[in-house]
């Protein structure tokens, strides 16, 4: 469940049926549990050993506060450490206190170093990432809620943790992005499971705002339900809705007696995502949701956040705005025009982006990575090119030899053994044999995010035979392209149309 979530449960009030009753409902607090014993009990803590799933964790009453959590975590190898740094910089920039202040870092003992929290760790391996979202963290003294947080994170997984957060009030919704170390403070491996991060860190971060806040007004619940009926992007409502909706996409209406779903707004829902174009009514007691549907509309709540991003940045006209298509045109697309601004795209993951206006006026909206942004310099004229970007790779081929060589496994070490006392180069330039099979594991490790390749428990890896045919085939059905930037003579830039050709004011 996330922020967007309209509706929890009380646990059921006893009343005596008679006659034969259906198998009880599973409700969410069973689901998680079933899945922890799934995973054999354990969910997390230190490498030497998980700690079992904590007895006190309690699904969420129908009026607690709502809190969105998002988690990611970060390799620390190869350029890791520098995007973990960078991500420190991000989140510490200025203007993102209450009173307009570059951001603090803090831990439960005050303010922290930058530098010294983000130097290398010994046998650090990754590191977590979070950003935490309580509904009303206007209200909340984000600092205290943040420590208390971490308190519970550390009794729950058993460990001292190397942290460090910073608050944010520069959005509509006070929040906290919070890193935690791959290491504790003893030296021990951190690792945290995906069930305890999606669902118990949430249960806490809700548990604690309503103590401190106290249980959500029936008439605010309401109210965020009639907001949600005619948003154009994935709400709580929706994702109710999806629970009833059968495998070929059709919903009936008495199924919503079933759900945890006001049937009034569910209806209005219902009649919003037709004008969208997501779903139709087939009959009167009856509709069918177009294929994707949710994630259409995930995808147009993003477009709506990028409008409202560049409408910040600009104050200008939105019908000018527009959203850098790289593929358009034929597999390639081209813009000229004045950098006006850029900014975090992604504040979990520290993906950037720019705003490029051209003569004509229009806003194109780009993301880019770090080396790029980095070439863009706001006020300065630009023309930014794309190109299709293959999917083969160097060590594509590498991999898929030695793997085809062993029964479809590719070995770190017998690869090391091979190419023992041999010289090696990579893209043109010559490595060592260590160096080469590290920038084949990096290579599995990416290639494994696109479930080509899967790691095997002692470390090796499962390599199909044909990886690289499977690479090309995508680059025909998911093309991805790489922005090439030229940055043009400094007596053709043309600051003097600022707020005349360009058509937007500062």
């Amino acid at each position: 469940m996330s922020k967007d979530d309209e509706a929890f449960w009380d646990t059921p009030a006893f009343r005596p049926v008679l006659g034969r009753r259906g198998p009880r409902p599973t409700t969410f607090k069973v689901a998680v549990m079933q899945r922890l014993q799934a995973l054999g009990g354990k969910w997390g803590g230190s490498s030497s050993g998980c700690r079992p799933a904590p007895r006190d964790v309690k699904s969420a009453p129908k009026f607690s506060r709502r809190c969105v959590v998002k988690a990611r975590y970060v390799q620390m190898r190869g350029q890791g450490i520098k995007a973990a740094r960078l991500h420190l910089d991000y989140i510490e920039r200025e203007g993102v206190e209450r009173d307009g202040s570059k951001g603090r870092l803090f831990n439960a003992s005050g303010d922290v170093d930058r530098q010294q929290f983000g130097a290398a760790v010994e046998g650090e391996k990754r590191q977590f990432r979070f950003i935490v979202s309580p509904e009303d963290g206007a209200e909340l003294d984000l600092r205290d809620y943040t420590t208390r947080l971490v308190a519970r994170m550390e009794k729950d997984l058993g460990q001292n943790l190397r942290w460090a957060a910073v608050c944010h009030y520069n959005t509509d919704n006070p929040h906290v992005h919070l890193v935690v170390r791959g290491v504790d403070a003893k030296g021990a491996e951190v690792w945290i499971d995906r069930v305890y991060i999606s669902e118990f860190l949430r249960l806490r971060a809700q548990e604690l705002a309503t103590k401190e806040l106290g249980p959500r007004p029936e008439i605010e619940m309401q109210q965020q339900l009639t907001k949600e009926v005619s948003q154009e992007r994935l709400t709580g409502i929706d994702r109710r809705l999806a629970e009833l909706v059968s495998p070929d996409g059709s919903l009936d209406m008495a199924s919503l007696a079933r759900g945890r779903l006001s049937k009034p707004h569910a209806m209005a829902r219902l009649e919003t995502l037709g004008a969208l174009a997501l779903a139709e009514r087939t009959s009167p007691t009856s509709w069918r949701f177009k294929d994707s549907w949710q994630e259409t509309l995930k995808h147009m709540g993003e477009r709506g956040d990028i409008i409202k991003r560049m409408h910040q940045a600009l104050h200008g006209q939105p019908h000018m705005y527009r959203v850098f298509d790289p593929g358009a045109g034929g597999g390639a697309a081209e813009i000229e025009g004045v950098v006006r601004h850029k900014g975090l795209h992604d504040e979990l993951g520290g993906d950037l982006y720019a705003i490029v206006q051209t003569p004509r006026g229009e806003a194109h909206y780009l993301r880019v990575d770090q080396a790029t942004a980095e070439q863009l310099k706001e006020g300065e004229r630009v023309r930014i090119k794309s190109a299709p970007e293959p999917w083969v790779k160097g060590p594509d081929h590498v991999i898929a030899r030695a793997g085809a060589a062993n029964r479809g496994v590719y070995s770190p070490a017998l690869h090391l053994q091979q190419l023992s006392g041999t010289h090696v180069a990579v893209d043109g330039q010559r490595v060592s044999p260590q160096e080469a099979v590290e920038v084949n594991q990096r290579r599995l490790e990416r290639l494994e995010r696109f479930k080509l390749v899967s790691k095997l428990p002692d470390g090796t890896w499962r390599v199909p035979h044909d990886l690289v045919e499977q690479l090309r085939d995508r680059e025909r059905t998911h093309p991805r392209h790489r922005l090439q930037v030229e940055r043009l003579d400094r007596d053709r830039r043309v600051e003097q149309d600022r707020g005349r050709g360009f058509g937007l004011s500062r």
